[in-house]
């Protein structure tokens, strides 16, 4: 079996790669999938609907965004995408006018209002942090079926290589699972969130979130420039 780290083609590939994304996602279940792209509880019909509208918005944000760089593993025999990472590779501060994201993909009531306060919360310390040129891994993911066969190692290589290259730094948000990997590659932990939105005042919508996102955490990583951390001697960004 190959598996091959390619350049995506964005006029195709987001709707394997999103599959592909759920998929890893599910096996163990990552809360933060649901913020991003509501699946639980639909029929089939709704669902292939969420799907299509996920893969578009998908593609939407890449063909919008100069900074973003997607990228998938092919399983050369098959052509079946096995994994998928988005990298950004930011020139300057990215938070810097920046508008809160919009989760305009749920109704305008208490479950837009959950994501969008999920999605702040998580953000929050790498917004305190990364205010300079760094390279950010949004999302990375391995397909079940193809774990434990280097795709995650092909992708954070590809990263590595390209900000030692650039002479940049690594940021990234780490679920639980991946922690230990991307300490493993040299990634320090700078800060844990738990993710829980809380209101005064929830709507049926937002409890309803509320039940299918529980409390989650992440973690903050980084990786210096060169990629040389030295405990005691090399200098961390300090959250505020």
């Amino acid at each position: 079996m190959t598996l091959q780290l390619q350049e995506i083609d964005p006029a195709v590939d987001f709707p394997a790669l999103l599959r592909c994304l759920l998929a890893a996602y599910a096996s163990p279940p990552q809360p933060l999938t649901e913020v991003f792209l509501p699946m639980r509880r639909l029929t089939p019909e709704a669902a292939a609907s969420s799907l299509a509208e996920g893969a578009a918005r998908l593609a939407l944000w890449h063909a919008s965004d100069p900074t973003s760089h997607w990228q998938k593993v092919v399983d050369i025999e098959t052509g079946r995408v096995s994994g998928g990472a988005c990298w950004h590779i930011y020139d300057g501060d990215t938070f810097a006018g920046a508008d809160a994201l919009e989760a305009v993909w749920y109704p305008d009531d208490g479950s837009r209002r959950f994501a969008e306060q999920a999605l702040e919360s998580m953000a929050r310390p790498r917004s305190q942090v990364a205010r300079r040129p760094h390279l950010y891994l949004n999302n990375v993911f391995t397909h079940p079926d193809y774990r434990r066969r280097g795709v995650w190692q092909q992708i954070m290589d590809w990263g590595t290589r390209k900000a030692d290259k650039l002479g940049l730094e690594i940021f990234l948000d780490a679920t639980p699972p991946g922690r230990p990997l991307y300490l493993a590659n040299g990634l320090v932990e700078l800060a844990e969130t738990v993710t829980a939105p809380a209101t005064d005042s929830p709507d049926e919508a937002w409890m309803e979130m509320a039940e299918k996102v529980p409390p989650f955490t992440s973690f903050l990583m980084w990786r210096p420039v060169g990629g040389k951390y030295e405990e005691g001697r090399t200098i961390k960004p300090s959250l505020a």
